[in-house]
């Protein structure tokens, strides 16, 4: 699961070297250990990573503007913020945690031990090259009132909830949904 993660997938096509770190504490020692023989220890499910920094890179990020403003109101009880990412290469979206909060994996670590985890929202990002995301971009500029879109983003949601290995809030309903719009595609 770790290795076909959607936050990989950037650094895989840019050669980075990336520790896999799986023990659950592995998360805790990387909050007190921050660099290892020089380098800088940073997790790729946490903050901005922009790994095209110093090349012309142009996203249309005024162009997806109505659109995550949009999703962000649609998802406002699920996510802090909705924006465009540049650490996903072949997944539509993801969710990551903001550079100051804990990472779901941690938060999961603390309920296990019976612990009361902060409540954070993460933010989801979206790949502004993936044709699922330009497509609804562009059915969002046609009808940015159809409710199918706000299935779609509930769909998507779900889909980086489950990439990340989260759990649903109501499992039910994604089935209920994912099964509708198989049912149109027959």
């Amino acid at each position: 699961m770790v290795e076909n993660s959607p936050h990989l997938e950037a650094f895989r096509a840019k050669g980075y070297e990336v520790l896999l770190l799986t023990d659950p504490v592995d998360e805790v020692w990387v909050s007190v250990t921050t660099e290892f023989e020089g380098r800088r220890l940073r997790s790729v499910a946490k903050g901005r990573i922009d790994l095209d920094a110093g090349t012309d890179k142009a996203t249309g990020s005024d162009d997806f503007a109505p659109l995550l403003a949009w999703m962000a109101a649609k998802l406002e009880a699920e996510v802090k913020e909705v924006r465009l990412s540049s650490r996903l290469t072949t997944s539509p979206a993801c969710l990551v945690a903001d550079a100051a909060d804990m990472t779901p994996a941690l938060a999961r670590m603390y309920r296990a031990m019976g612990q009361d985890a902060p409540a954070t929202r993460p933010i989801m990002e979206l790949n502004p090259t993936h044709a699922l995301v330009t497509g609804l971009r562009q059915a969002h500029e046609q009808h940015p009132d159809d409710e199918q879109l706000a299935k779609t983003v509930e769909l998507l949601y779900g889909t980086a909830v489950l990439a990340e290995g989260g759990e649903l809030a109501d499992p039910a309903h994604f089935a209920r949904l994912l099964t509708e719009r198989l049912l149109q595609t027959l």
